[in-house]
């Protein structure tokens, strides 16, 4: 009978093709349109996910109130995240990087444009990228250090081994490839092509370290599982205002990685908000 069935199904595909085709088709987009929709769907909510501390990072970032126009404020100054680290026994590690910057690297001849950060404390213990050469413990130990990705180290090298060749930034300073990452996921909220260490006997990045008003960088934490965030946000904020006790118009705290990308985009918020307790924010700040 299930033979019969088939037969009968097959003749009238025949007999009608225009609207067999027609129904095949539409069957056809929209189950195509449906697996694009979840694969989009699936890669926004696993965004950063592959981190194992996923769920214990967080940005340090400030409301600022000027004249009760409040707008949040991403960036912190240099020496917070030491300061942090000392201070709070609930903060496991703390790390500062630069935003994201563009930068020539060049090896001999060959001049490429590449995007990367430059980050202070221990960067790879906190967030969980793939070596493929190299290791996290002494990746960035050298301050003329440079951590590639795999696409950067083919782009100037080719199939030659990057491990101690020196590569050029901006026909300045030299730095020694000492490690070689897998590229980052495309569902990361940061993207780069090099990592880089502070210098921190240079005389400027000294001079930044004890200035606690010029706000340039980000500040990251990874915190004690079960720690309680509110009192944290209390100890970030004081911290901060310890050394900035003319600091009146600010109010610092830590947002969540889990966060990051579906409300990170704060904007202005509302003194009636304000005085409820509530933080506004609304999708999507996308990346850095």
């Amino acid at each position: 009978m299930l033979k019969n069935y088939f037969k009968i199904a097959w003749r009238n595909l025949f007999r009608n093709k225009g609207f067999s085709i027609t129904n095949l088709l539409g069957l056809t987009i929209g189950m195509t349109c449906t697996m694009l929709i979840l694969l989009w769907v699936k890669d926004e909510l696993t965004y950063d996910k592959f981190h194992s501390n996923y769920d214990n990072i967080y940005e340090v970032i400030a409301n600022r109130d000027f004249k009760n126009q409040v707008f949040t404020d991403y960036n912190m100054v240099l020496p917070l995240n030491q300061a942090i680290e000392k201070s709070i026994p609930q903060v496991k590690n703390a790390v500062v990087t630069t935003w994201s910057q563009s930068n020539v690297l060049s090896y001999g001849e060959l001049k490429l444009k590449q995007k990367g950060y430059t980050v202070g404390g221990r960067y790879f213990d906190m967030f969980s990228w793939k070596f493929i050469r190299g290791n996290a413990a002494t990746a960035l130990s050298d301050p003329s250090s440079i951590v590639l990705t795999l696409s950067a180290a083919k782009a100037l090298f080719g199939n030659a081994d990057p491990i101690n060749k020196i590569v050029k930034i901006d026909n300045d300073k030299n730095f020694k490839v000492t490690a070689i990452l897998d590229n980052p996921p495309g569902n990361s909220t940061f993207q780069f092509d090099f990592i880089k260490p502070f210098n921190y006997s240079s005389p400027d990045i000294q001079s930044s370290m004890n200035e606690w008003g010029n706000s340039s960088w980000n500040v990251l934490v990874q915190v004690v599982p079960g720690t309680d965030i509110a009192m944290l946000n209390k100890k970030i904020d004081a911290v901060k205002k310890q050394h900035s006790p003319h600091d009146q118009i600010s109010t610092y705290f830590a947002f969540p990685m889990n966060r990051w990308r579906l409300y990170s985009d704060f904007g202005n918020w509302s003194k009636r908000a304000r005085l409820r307790g509530r933080l506004i924010v609304s999708p999507g700040r996308g990346g850095r």
